[in-house]
């Protein structure tokens, strides 16, 4: 077995979880490094969110080992805890409480000094959007605002890791955007998140490396580039100065499975990835302006080929 990366957060090797006849995680290994947004995927019922409770000690393996930021999940899991920032896919709020009085309890569970606790709340509840609602019983908030309120208590956390399962469910376009940037800084500065969504094409805008689990196994990890490689054609929307002469001048010298004609775009895929660089030297010569190129196989696209070629 491979040795893990010299700066890895996450260690998992062999991890195993059986629920009497259920064997919902099977053998998975894999590393997370410091600095990196690492994406966890797959279905419903694949084992992500008992691959999260194993990975922060909330739950015992049937077998195998992983530590969390140099800590085993089974010999000391209230470490693990300690080093991460957490929100669940299903929380359990105290509904009587304010998210006010939710926040100062909570970041004195995670160790804060009066002074910490009040400055560290502060910031959670201006990145998490939640002033507006502060002084309201949990009980009679929204979906959407409840889920805010997960993320800012996540934010209390002072530790190098974070847990995200399904964190934007519920949150509107705009707090999202802004989200993903607040994650993007936390890695920048040597931290590290794991993160699950059922948005494969969202995840795409601040995942650095895709794993995918199907069936409690793991299927593949790599890249959005490595993985588009190795399950996807070459496939690209081609935004030029003159759309129907592109359109012909490509169909008639590249080897396609695609060509299509849409606006001022030309939808092409490729059987061969060494034609990728003829599209814009055939565009050249023929003196039409290539004003983008961008890919357009998706993360879901290739995880219905990696089920695909699972099958086979």
């Amino acid at each position: 077995m491979a040795a893990a990366p010299a700066h890895a957060v996450i260690e998992a090797r062999g991890l195993t979880k059986h629920f009497r006849t259920v064997q919902a995680v099977r053998s998975v290994a894999f590393d997370v490094s410091k600095g990196e947004v690492f994406g966890f995927f797959g279905p419903n019922g694949a084992g992500k969110t008992t691959t999260i409770r194993l990975l922060c000690g909330l739950t015992r393996p049937t077998s195998g080992t992983a530590t969390v930021c140099g800590h085993d999940v089974t010999q000391e899991p209230t470490r693990v805890r300690r080093e991460l920032g957490i929100v669940q896919e299903e929380e359990v709020f105290y509904e009587k409480m304010t998210p006010a009085s939710y926040l100062r309890f909570f970041a004195r569970m995670a160790g804060h000094t009066d002074a910490s606790a009040k400055e560290r709340t502060r910031m959670a509840v201006e990145v998490a959007e939640i002033g507006g609602f502060l002084k309201s019983r949990i009980a009679t908030l929204s979906h959407g605002q409840r889920q805010k309120i997960s993320i800012a208590r996540a934010l209390l956390s002072t530790g190098p890791m974070m847990f995200l399962d399904e964190p934007f469910q519920g949150i509107d376009i705009v707090h999202r955007k802004a989200l993903r940037a607040h994650l993007r800084t936390f890695v920048s500065q040597g931290n590290t998140v794991f993160f699950t969504s059922h948005n494969l094409i969202e995840a795409e805008h601040i995942v650095d490396r895709f794993a995918f689990i199907d069936k409690g196994a793991i299927l593949r990890i790599g890249t959005a580039r490595e993985l588009r490689d190795q399950f996807l054609l070459p496939s690209y929307a081609v935004r030029v100065s003159n759309a129907p002469k592109a359109h012909k001048v490509l169909s008639e010298n590249l080897d396609t499975a695609e060509c299509v004609l849409r606006g001022d775009e030309v939808h092409i895929t490729l059987k061969n990835t060494a034609d990728v660089p003829k599209v814009a030297a055939l565009l050249g010569a023929a003196e039409i302006a290539l004003l983008e190129m961008r890919p357009t196989g998706t993360m879901e696209d290739v995880f219905l080929k990696m089920r695909e070629a699972g099958k086979t």
